[in-house]
């Protein structure tokens, strides 16, 4: 009764095109991390590239492409271009369903608020993956993820730039469904002895109400939700270079509400990437372009060029 009682249970959003999905919880930070999480002690963040056997995410164009992706040998930085649309695809290997709480710029990707792991997320199924196209404006509709200036990204209108650049997911792993165990048939016997069984006999329900006050009583001690920091006014927001994610435009992506039952308060790993246009990471050090040989245009030329350069047919007249 452990992972019972250590359990959260809410309702969760399903997506209708790509996997399940479920209101969740956000664990990204904008300050470069440790080799482990303060808020997942067991989970080993992510270096250059992702380790494709956990589940991870990627951002990905509007026709599912991959934004160019590049490390410093630390973190992962993908490649923006202000105005450009993008997406969140999250990656489920394992046999199991899971649930994904996406941060986008320190908010919540469902809500717009702070993000914090009491919140919910998305459901992702066994074997599957899930693409997030923008904040959730409803069950019916996001508001699109685009590349933006500081100043013009969702956080930074809100006062909340602090933590502009960073898109990160916690996954959470689901409580198994309890083992159901049959009792044998009870053998009456006549009324003396029946008295005696009677007062012998254990309770079929007494465990019931007292896992389900546990549980209770875990969901009511949860951690508070941290204190807000201080918001930036927007002049400040709009004097900072590079990209942020803003609030874009209505677009359909449907979810219906299902139930997840967490098996543990701490997310199971962690995902994120950091995103910038790019002076941002030619500024880090990162080559974006690799370098160009300058024989590399005569090659070109030598490549195309053909033996027998004369027409095989006739053509016609000036």
């Amino acid at each position: 009764m452990a992972n019972r009682s250590q359990s959260l249970t809410s309702l969760a959003l399903l997506a209708a095109v790509a996997g399940l999905t479920v209101l969740g919880v956000q664990c990204a930070h904008a300050d470069p991390l440790p080799a482990r999480s303060t808020l997942c002690p067991a989970c080993t963040l992510e270096r250059e590239a992702p380790d494709t056997s956990v589940p991870h995410i990627e951002l990905v164009s509007d026709f599912e492409h991959h934004l160019p992706t590049f490390g410093d040998g630390v973190r992962r930085f993908v490649l923006g271009q202000a105005g450009e649309r993008y997406r969140v695809k999250i990656v489920n290997p394992t046999a199991a369903r899971i649930e994904a709480v996406i941060s986008v710029d320190g908010l919540d990707a469902i809500d717009g608020r702070l993000a914090d792991l009491s919140k919910r997320g998305y459901i992702v199924p066994a074997y599957g993956e899930t693409i997030v196209d923008g904040w959730r404006t409803s069950l019916a509709t996001v508001a699109t993820f685009r590349f933006s200036s500081v100043g013009e990204s969702y956080a930074g209108r809100k006062g909340r730039d602090r933590n502009v650049g960073v898109v990160g997911v916690a996954f959470f792993r689901e409580e198994p469904p309890p083992v159901v165990r049959r009792r044998a048939p009870i053998q009456w016997h006549d009324s003396a002895d029946d008295a005696e069984l009677g007062a012998a006999r254990p309770s079929t329900s007494s465990g019931a109400p007292a896992a389900a006050q546990g549980a209770a009583g875990e969901a009511t001690a949860a951690a508070p939700v941290p204190a807000a920091p201080k918001a930036p006014s927007a002049a400040r927001a709009a004097q900072r270079p590079g990209l942020g994610t803003q609030f874009g435009e209505t677009d359909d992506s449907r979810v219906v509400e299902t139930t997840f039952v967490r098996a543990a308060r701490s997310p199971a790993w962690m995902s994120e990437l950091r995103y910038d246009d790019r002076a941002g990471l030619v500024a880090r050090g990162i080559t974006v372009d690799p370098p160009r040989n300058p024989r590399a245009a005569e090659n070109e030329l030598r490549d195309e060029a053909t033996a027998f350069p004369e027409p095989h047919f006739a053509e016609p007249p000036p």
